[in-house]
């Protein structure tokens, strides 16, 4: 089983069409776009409906959580709380339907190896916000909940939200398909293990 998985668009539809073209150049059994339409870019709308229109498994980022629900379930955010509100007057009911039907994780299994993709490590999936801290990073919380047996139980797991590209474990984080230094995950899953590497998207990279 081949899966290709990318991150945090952020407005970027001349890098979401990128994207895309590899991952369908790849011949891939799935693939998974692990959150962050919004923010930064201006064509925010124009990459919902391209990623809407995909058969592509469209997971929640903190930006549709923003989207959703206001940015008051992040204390971090208040300077970003003009842009959300008039972002969302330019949604359609469908739109917004589509970012509130939109998971905040997806499960797979293959060959018995089991896969997890989501935005970020959770700190609370039933929370307003549930993800950690980018903060979480650096003061040891990040790598304590690599080490729970919440993330050891999967062969992977697939993150991004914190636009770089690392290997703690079985976590794997790929940066912004929507940011200069862009890649995506491409995974393969046979009898023998779960194998990925990043690839740089042409033509968007330095």
């Amino acid at each position: 089983m081949k899966i290709a998985v990318f991150s945090d668009v952020h407005g970027n539809l001349r890098a979401l069409k990128a994207v895309l073209k590899q991952i369908k150049e790849k011949n891939v059994d799935l693939t998974v776009f692990l959150g962050d339409i919004f923010q930064r870019g201006n064509e925010e709308i124009e990459c919902l409906e391209l990623l809407k229109d995909n058969e592509i498994v469209c997971l929640k980022g903190n930006c549709e959580l923003y989207m959703e629900y206001g940015v008051d379930i992040d204390p971090d955010v208040e300077y970003l709380r003009g842009y959300y509100d008039e972002t969302r007057k330019k949604l359609t009911d469908e739109h917004m339907l589509f970012i509130k039907q939109m998971p905040l994780f997806y499960e797979c299994e293959c060959h018995g190896h089991k896969m997890h993709f989501s935005h970020f490590l959770f700190s609370d999936i039933n929370a307003p916000y549930p993800f950690l801290q980018l903060a979480d990073l650096k003061n040891g919380v990040f790598d304590k909940v690599c080490k729970s047996e919440d993330v050891m139980k999967y062969d992977l797991v697939a993150i991004g939200h914190c636009h770089q590209n690392f290997v703690k474990g079985n976590v794997v984080s790929v940066s912004a398909s929507g940011l200069e230094g862009a890649t995506y995950l491409l995974m393969e899953d046979n009898e023998d293990g779960v194998s990925f590497e990043h690839i740089s998207i042409d033509g968007l990279t330095n």
